[in-house]
């Protein structure tokens, strides 16, 4: 077990220097966001990226996580294209149907659509950004990854402190700054994996594609209905409450990420380990190590996390974006529970079974319609965030309960609770205190007890490090 742990530890570890300096850039420039940019934009904004996570992983028929579980079957790299070849095929039939069904529905809208081709470059490079990424790791390229990810980000707060400051543009900059870094990442990844060059119609196979395309089917389905969570959520908030409160909701979610890069990082790793130990007969007990792990390192980190956004708030966010402090503990709190299921989902991706993630989904997303219908209006956004949260854990609830049937995966009851009552402490410290040096002192003591429930991770880590 030690060789798959040192393995895992490895992977996080270049995931984490690439994850926390990309994802750090939305903390960065929240001081400038909300300073330049009224909550009303943003809150459009917000909406229309929610949009494109919605549409773009279902019109493209989400190839990327096919190709990435199927390359896992073959050692060769030619058999390996022959799967990217294959799944290239998909790819540009979703981009057809992409290009025709964009231009088809904003035409149709009565008033104009503002910012329609930025959204629409958006769209269309965060897929090809989501099959590149894909292709790289199932090469095991992840420092090439994680350097590109770090030059796309600094490319994009360059062109955002440039574009938002000096020449004072508005959300217009958001996507200009995501098209230029992404198109640089992609033309630097292709000419490394030369993808095209690889690409040969003579092993195109209607048999696989055909399989890659059953794989993924069920989960455009689990997007969709994942949709009608968040997205679903946002859309509720934009017309019922309006999209100023949207803004609010969209700063609050930026801050709560903090501990998503944290999990993505374990979840890249993750994914890898997971889809290399297939013919491990130990390969169950090791899926519950796993997680039982994340689950603590979500509780903890995210704990700490809570704290530090508290004590950072007033230097990150402007005056008129005050409103967000209270609902950003219901916000975090979906953000863990979401966080934990989203891992614990990649074990029926490790065992093919993709499948089985359409019902826990379809479930909380019929919870979150009718918290939404019960909450929204007598509560405001608070009520919609709840609604969220509680469909979050609903599916958590549901995953969790899979698991154990049909993988016979427990989870450490001793180690949930005591993570558990660490989050109840930290919300009430978070609602109850303001001074920041006791803050300050209560984030200390989380720090120290984090590197005593991960004393062994740490060692290990050290080690690695010092070999």
């Amino acid at each position: 077990m030690n060789n798959y742990i040192k393995q895992f530890i490895k992977t996080s570890a270049v995931f984490f220097i690439g994850n926390t300096l990309t994802k750090l850039t939305g903390f960065f420039l929240l001081p400038l966001y909300t300073s330049k940019i009224d909550p009303q934009s943003y809150g459009y904004y917000d909406l229309t990226i929610s949009l494109i996570n919605l549409s773009v992983p279902i019109i493209f028929f989400q190839v990327w996580d096919s190709i990435f579980r199927f390359t896992f079957e073959y050692e060769k790299k030619s058999d390996k294209y022959m799967v990217i070849s294959n799944g290239i095929i998909i790819l540009f039939s979703g981009l057809l149907l992409y290009i025709a069904l964009f231009f088809i529905l904003t035409n149709s809208f009565k008033y104009d659509i503002d910012y329609k081709y930025f959204i629409f470059m958006y769209g269309m490079l965060y897929a090809f950004q989501y099959f590149y990424n894909c292709v790289a790791r199932s090469f095991f390229k992840d420092t090439l990854l994680v350097a590109t990810g770090i030059f796309n980000s600094v490319i994009g707060i360059v062109l955002n402190i440039i574009l938002i400051a000096i020449y004072d543009m508005g959300i217009e900059a958001l996507y200009i700054s995501y098209i230029i870094g992404t198109s640089i990442q992609l033309l630097v990844l292709e000419k490394k994996l030369m993808i095209i060059n690889n690409f040969r119609m003579s092993i195109v196979s209607f048999r696989l594609m055909r399989e890659l395309f059953v794989f993924a089917l069920p989960l455009c389905i689990v997007t969709l209905s994942y949709w009608l969570l968040s997205g679903l959520t946002r859309l509720t908030i934009s017309n019922e409450l309006g999209i100023y409160e949207n803004g609010l909701y969209g700063v609050a979610n930026r801050l709560s990420s903090i501990i998503v890069f944290v999990v993505n990082v374990f979840q890249f790793a993750w994914y890898q380990m997971s889809y290399s130990m297939q013919k491990d007969s130990n390969k169950k007990e090791y899926y519950e190590y796993s997680l039982n792990y994340i689950l603590k390192v979500i509780l903890y980190v995210g704990s700490l996390g809570l704290i530090l956004i508290k004590v950072a708030f007033p230097y990150l966010i402007a005056e008129t974006y005050q409103g967000v402090l209270i609902i950003i503990p219901i916000t975090f709190i979906g953000v863990l529970v979401n966080s934990y299921t989203s891992f614990a989902s990649t074990l029926f991706l490790a065992e093919k079974g993709s499948n089985k993630l359409l019902m826990p989904t379809l479930m909380s997303a019929a919870v979150n319609i009718l918290g939404l219908i019960l909450f929204t209006k007598t509560f405001g956004l608070i009520g919609a965030i709840f609604s969220l949260t509680l469909a979050f854990f609903v599916n958590s609830l549901i995953i969790t309960n899979k698991l154990n049937k049909q993988y016979n995966i427990d989870l450490n009851a001793y180690d949930l609770l005591k993570g558990l009552l660490v989050l109840t402490i930290t919300l009430l410290v978070f609602y109850t205190i303001e001074e920041t040096y006791y803050l300050i002192i209560f984030a200390l003591f989380l720090v120290f007890l984090s590197m005593y429930i991960f004393k062994d991770t740490f060692k290990l880590l050290f080690n690695l490090l010092r070999n």
